[in-house]
């Protein structure tokens, strides 16, 4: 059985745990707070450009830009995966890594190559070991420099798609529903999809100024460079989703170690005093009956 020395110890180390751990929860909040606000901003201004986009490349036809282009048999894949930096944030990024290594032995048998950009630590280090080939990688992505990444990396791609090192590009990150639930999310940008046609439907074009040619160069590239950084937005909303999460489960186990260690604490001194009493006692016993 455990000293009361030892178990003391260990109910004040598991407290120091638990502070911690609610510290922690309570600045994922504020991250949170301050990422959820900022994506629900964009959201609306990506999905209208998207729908934007979408519609004036159903009227354009395949030639009249390189982002358009679409393989009959697409051999060349590039994919973006994001996930985060740090740990400590449940099952993020384990989740996404597992989904991947799936999504890689069973839909990607028709690609001849596979190229990756990672944004994160954690998906760079774990696929890093395994021989990929890696075009780029970028870390330390945070509210302050996301948007001048996505355009980097978003430039990449399209320049990369446009000479034809690429035949699609897909973005696999966390989509953020809630504070409690993140979807895995494989999203195809390239090259640019024009949606699905009613049989019924009727195009009608629209009037381009200053020309269809500039409407064009203008809008398809900052395109991709939209969806890129509305994954990252995603992807760290989610991060702290899960990290709040993850913390709150984390203290609330500290605080049932704390119980029980207590309950084990009290218990075991009530023990030793009852040992201690039983002592007294036989030996007030032994020296009555000496007496006698």
């Amino acid at each position: 059985m455990a000293s009361l020395r030892q178990i003391k110890t260990k109910i004040s180390s598991v407290k120091g745990t638990s502070r911690i751990m609610s510290a922690m929860k309570l600045i994922s909040a504020v991250k949170l707070k301050r990422a959820q606000d900022l994506l629900m901003a964009y959201r609306p201004y990506s999905d209208a450009y998207q729908d934007t986009t979408m519609n004036v490349a159903k009227r354009c036809d395949q030639k009249w830009h390189p982002l358009l282009r679409k393989s009959e048999e697409p051999k060349k894949l590039h994919l973006v995966f994001i996930t985060s930096d740090r740990g400590l944030c449940g099952s993020f990024n384990s989740s996404l890594i597992r989904k991947l290594e799936t999504y890689l032995v069973t839909d990607t048998e028709s690609f001849e190559e596979v190229a990756f950009s990672f944004l994160g630590r954690r998906g760079r280090d774990h696929f890093g070991k395994e021989g990929l080939r890696v075009t780029s990688s970028y870390i330390g992505i945070t509210e302050r420099n996301y948007s001048e990444i996505s355009e980097k990396v978003s430039t990449e791609l399209t320049n990369e798609f446009v000479k034809g090192d690429s035949d699609e590009v897909i973005l696999v990150y966390n989509y953020f529903k809630s504070a409690l639930t993140q979807e895995i999310t494989y999203e195809k940008i390239l090259p640019i999809e024009s949606g699905s046609e009613g049989e019924d439907e009727i195009l009608v074009d629209y009037l381009y100024e200053p020309t269809r040619k500039g409407i064009l160069n203008d809008l398809l590239p900052k395109y991709a460079q939209v969806r890129v950084q509305r994954a990252i937005q995603e992807s760290m909303t989610s991060e702290h989703a899960a990290r709040m999460t993850a913390m709150e489960n984390a203290t609330s186990n500290a605080n049932d170690v704390i119980k029980n260690l207590t309950l084990l604490y009290n218990k075991t001194r009530q023990a030793m005093i009852t040992t201690e009493l039983m002592d007294i006692v036989n030996g007030t016993e032994a020296l009555s009956k000496g007496d006698e």
